[in-house]
């Protein structure tokens, strides 16, 4: 490949950080290639080089393909929304179709336009019909043509049809590009997920069978999703890349497979596991969840046509290859319980036992909107309805396209609704409250609202109640605002979400320790409307803010906190205050008494307590409030 390395242009390889990707990239970047990285995760698992040039960016955005494929003359395409059973299933399948079709529309179009030479596509073993895989315990050896076996054709889930569809999509331009198609049957080795519920059965199996024997416990309690018998074959990613690489070069244009043709039951994939971290069988006690995600009963690789047309075979056993993962995992599974206390590590490491079930509607990041809300203080009630609408409207406005983009970090917002419980008008006498259902009528949907019974005016007891219930919830982002606020800039959440990660790579400190503010144009300087993480509430046990705190200076207390590490910052994106801002607040406000002395000193201790053991690395700041540079100075006048 060193002489074709030489004249082949620009290689783009999509999805290039992930699993499969990576490893085709790092073979052709060190056989000479130039490697065009594109993804949407920063880096791969791999420590050393695997590109010549990288891009990072979200495919179903058509511009930045269009940016991608410029000068490529190759492009393989492996980016992809995809996991194991626990991603794959049925409840995924409308956002995974939309997502992989449009990633790979948007791809194939903007490599057309470009005169991209040659295409390979990552389709998957999925594309064969369920009914050639449906029942019995014997092997299923499906060939490629077998796919069309029964018509119309039913392949495994949306996940399946959308691969066969892009097969389809891509034959229409054989006659203005050159088209390679590789189905993969399970492909499995170092450097795939392994923990994060996009893991498949191998990396699965092996994570557990590593958490026991870490654990010390025999005998081990091992899971598997259905009843152990379900049957698989897999290939070790080395021969998957040996593949690829082969059908890169090669004049075949139409699909191969690229697996085994050795198939094991699930039962016996464990038993390779355990005793690849040298756990005797007996020693371990399996439990069958038939509740999860199994997918087909059989199925198998026939390889006699790749065989023949790329004299391609793999390799590695699947014991060998299972033991190559089990130590590179290993390493990965130390590095993640260093450090931690005896309690720590056994809830992490009894956590690892157990596989995770992935849904992808509710997986996404999740700003809870803290909103206390009355109709007292002003000239109507009616105003409180009037200021919701207008907030409603930038709320959706604002955040529109970072809740309905495709790919990516997936947004939802949910307002929790704080109303005292003698607020007879927005109560009303039956039915849903006022403030929800103007919220909802504008578009609002996912909103919880709290009855509350704290004295009029204490709005930080709102603030608290409201927080705690959206951290019991799992909220990742808390936002505290007031019905009266108005959101200027689109993208609030995603650059929030970002600022939170520059300042955890900046500062040294975990992601998500910080307090990011609104640029409020009412009171300019001012952080008035903080931003949290869910690390905020962790760290103090669900309370937001102190209780000293009545109707005022909680929002600088947040901002002033986390200000001596050099993790607070007013970004971009404004909000304005209305009522209590430029007009005459609803209630009495009433400060906290020397907030910045006790109180502020005591939540630094234990913020300073709390980065000792998680991240060591973070350093105080010397924080200076006030600077009056002067010239020269008579101490009478200051007097």
């Amino acid at each position: 490949m060193q002489t074709q390395a030489k004249s082949a242009g620009i290689i783009l390889v999509t999805g290039g950080h992930g699993f499969i990707g990576s490893h085709v990239a790092h073979r052709l970047h060190n056989t000479g290639f130039h490697v065009r990285v594109a993804d949407i995760q920063p880096s791969s698992e791999f420590s050393q080089a695997i590109s010549s040039d990288t891009h990072i960016g979200n495919l179903c955005d058509p511009d930045f393909c269009h940016r991608i494929v410029q000068g490529v003359d190759t492009v393989m395409h492996f980016a992809a929304t995809m996991g194991g059973m626990g991603t794959i299933h049925a409840n995924n399948d409308f956002i995974i179709y939309a997502e992989n079709h449009a990633m790979t529309t948007n791809l194939l179009s903007a490599a057309v336009q470009a005169g991209v030479k040659r295409f390979l596509y990552a389709s998957s073993a999925c594309v064969y019909p369920e009914s050639l895989q449906g029942s019995g315990n014997a092997d299923v050896s499906l060939r490629e043509e077998d796919v069309w076996v029964n018509l119309p054709p039913k392949p495994q889930g949306l996940y399946g049809l959308e691969k066969l569809n892009t097969e389809l999509l891509l034959h229409q331009f054989k006659d203005r590009m050159q088209v390679r198609v590789a189905r993969f049957h399970n492909v499995y080795g170092p450097r795939g997920a392994w923990r994060n519920g996009r893991e498949k059965v191998p990396a699965a199996f092996v994570r557990k069978a590593l958490a026991g024997k870490l654990l010390g416990d025999l005998p081990i309690d091992f899971e598997i999703w259905g009843d152990g018998t379900q049957r698989r074959s897999f290939v070790y990613i080395d021969d998957c890349v040996d593949a690829v690489c082969s059908l890169l070069e090669s004049p075949c244009d139409v699909p191969v497979n690229i697996g085994t043709e050795r198939s094991v039951t699930m039962k016996e994939l464990a038993n390779i596991s355990l005793q690849c971290v040298g756990i005797a069988e007996e020693h371990a006690r399996y439990l069958y969840d038939r509740k999860k995600p199994v997918g087909v009963a059989a199925r198998n690789s026939n390889n006699d046509f790749v065989s023949h047309q790329l004299d391609w075979h793999p390799k590695v056993t699947l014991e060998e290859g299972m033991m190559r993962t089990a130590e590179w995992m290993e390493c990965e599974m130390l590095k993640l319980v260093r450090g931690l206390n005896g309690a720590e590590r056994r809830a992490l490491l009894d956590g690892l036992q157990r596989s995770k079930v992935v849904d992808l509607h509710s997986s996404g990041v999740t700003f809870a909107i803290l909103l206390p809300v009355t109709s007292r203080g002003t000239s109507s009630p009616e105003n409180c309805l009037g200021n919701l609408r207008t907030f409603a409207r930038s709320l959706l406005r604002t955040t529109w396209r970072d809740v309905h983009s495709l790919g990516g970090d997936r947004y939802r917002v949910k307002i929790y609704l704080a109303i005292d419980d003698d607020d007879d008008f927005l109560l009303g006498t039956e039915g849903e409250n006022k403030a929800a259902s103007t919220l909802r009528n504008e578009g609002v949907l996912d909103v919880e609202t709290l009855i509350c019974d704290f004295r009029r005016g204490h709005v930080c007891d709102l603030w608290r109640t409201l927080a705690r219930r959206a951290w019991e919830d799992n909220c990742d982002y808390f936002a505290l605002l007031g019905d009266d606020v108005v959101l200027q800039d689109e993208g609030w959440m995603r650059d929030a979400v970002f600022e939170f990660k520059e300042l955890a790579k900046r500062e040294n400190v975990m992601p998500g320790f910080g307090c990011v503010a609104f640029t409020d144009t009412t009171f300019p300087g001012m952080p008035t409307f903080p931003i949290i993480h869910r690390t905020h509430m962790d760290i103090f046990k669900g309370e937001v803010i102190p209780k000293i705190f009545v109707n005022q200076d909680g929002d600088p207390y947040l901002y002033q906190l986390y200000r001596r590490w050099g993790c607070s910052l007013m970004f971009s994106s404004r909000i304005s205050n209305g009522t209590g801002g430029r007009d005459k607040a609803r209630y009495e406000k009433v400060h906290a008494v020397d907030w910045t002395f006790d109180t502020l000193d005591g939540s630094t201790e234990v913020l300073e307590e709390w980065l000792r053991k998680s991240s060591p690395m973070a350093e105080r700041k010397l924080t200076i409030d006030v600077v009056i540079p002067c010239y020269r100075v008579q101490l009478r006048f200051l007097e």
